[in-house]
């Protein structure tokens, strides 16, 4: 799981938490629990993250690309990108989390790949 913490209009300490089931070993469609699950600090704002565009781990911060479904989901922009500009020591963390999460088959995961 990969929590990031930022200020939201709504909330100065509000979370993002991303988190993935086990890897997938077929070629069958994947089971919900092996799906991405985005949730906010409010429980009701979450998908199951079918429609992850893109989560994409850069050389200086996190890009995540919704759809409007997901979106609307989450409330939260289309295209969000996490900065680590006063923490920087957690970039590293995040980018072994979502490495990790890449290599257990979440297809939506790139790693420091073009935008």
């Amino acid at each position: 799981m990969l929590s990031r913490g930022f200020a939201s209009a709504g909330d100065p300490l509000d979370i993002l938490h991303i988190a993935c089931g086990r890897q997938r070993g077929s070629r069958q469609l994947p089971r919900v629990e092996d799906l991405l699950c985005l949730e906010r600090t409010d429980q009701d704002l979450a998908c199951a993250g079918r429609e992850v565009i893109r989560l994409a781990a850069r050389l200086d911060h996190v890009e995540l690309a919704l759809s409007e479904d997901d979106a609307r989901l989450l409330q939260l922009p289309r295209l969000v990108q996490f900065r680590f500009g006063r923490r920087p020591e957690l970039l590293p963390i995040a980018l072994a989390q979502l490495n990790a999460m890449a290599a257990a088959g979440q297809d939506c995961i790139v790693i420091d790949g073009p935008a």
